[in-house]
């Protein structure tokens, strides 16, 4: 499986994070925020999930997998991230899981799986099930009325079950907050219906408060 590294040029053994793109797969845009990620001091895999095959039979594929919580979707991301913990200059007992809208999905996911010391879903779907999560920080837009149950289920959940949070729904953001170059669902649903698009504002606050929470946990 192809995959995109990105990880500070220095001999010290840094943190681990798995970044799982959205449904639009592997582009410049998930690649630049792999970059600014490691430039903070992680080293940063971005799994290719959508190489075995055409987009449309990966997509159908993966998305399967989010739902039954398991699969081949699900291995990959586990040996990708078994892979980096491998690596020298990765720290293994600190490895994290994020994701944007899908990949926020397999976050909270994988963040169950005792594999990762935080968990950072962005805009993502909430398992039917929470049980041993980890660390979670979270962001929403308030205008994504598609993910909005899945926030305020999420922050329930992790209320009840004691598990430390930072979960912000942003009032003036929606769906894709973080592209910055949008992709067509977004200039649709953006234009259409103001659900969608890059907000710079929450973008800005988001990564802040994900480095903030990663060194606390992580």
């Amino acid at each position: 499986m192809k995959a995109y590294l990105s990880r500070p040029n220095t001999l010290k053994r840094f943190p681990g994070l798995l970044f799982i793109y959205e449904i639009f797969g592997m582009n410049e845009e998930m690649t630049r925020i792999a970059d600014e990620l490691a430039a903070e001091g992680y080293a940063v895999i971005l799994p290719d999930l959508f190489s075995r095959g055409s987009w449309f039979s990966c997509v159908r594929k993966i998305m399967t997998d989010l739902k039954a919580g398991g699969g081949q979707g699900v291995q990959d991301l586990i040996e990708a991230r078994n892979w980096l913990s491998q690596q020298p200059y990765v720290d293994s007992e600190r490895i994290a899981v994020m994701g944007l809208c899908m990949g926020g999905g397999f976050a909270l996911l994988l963040g169950r799986t005792g594999l990762f010391r935080v968990s950072a879903p962005f805009y993502g779907q909430t398992p039917a099930a929470l049980d041993g999560i980890c660390p979670v920080v979270a962001s929403y837009g308030a205008r994504d009325s598609w993910l909005l149950k899945d926030a305020e289920r999420l922050k329930k959940e992790l209320v009840t079950r004691g598990v430390p949070y930072d979960l912000k729904i942003y009032d003036d953001a929606g769906h894709s907050f973080m592209n910055r170059p949008a992709n067509w669902f977004v200039k649709f649903a953006g234009n259409a219906t103001k659900k969608a698009g890059y907000n710079p504002d929450a973008a800005a606050d988001a990564k802040k408060r994900l480095i903030t929470f990663l060194r606390t946990h992580l």
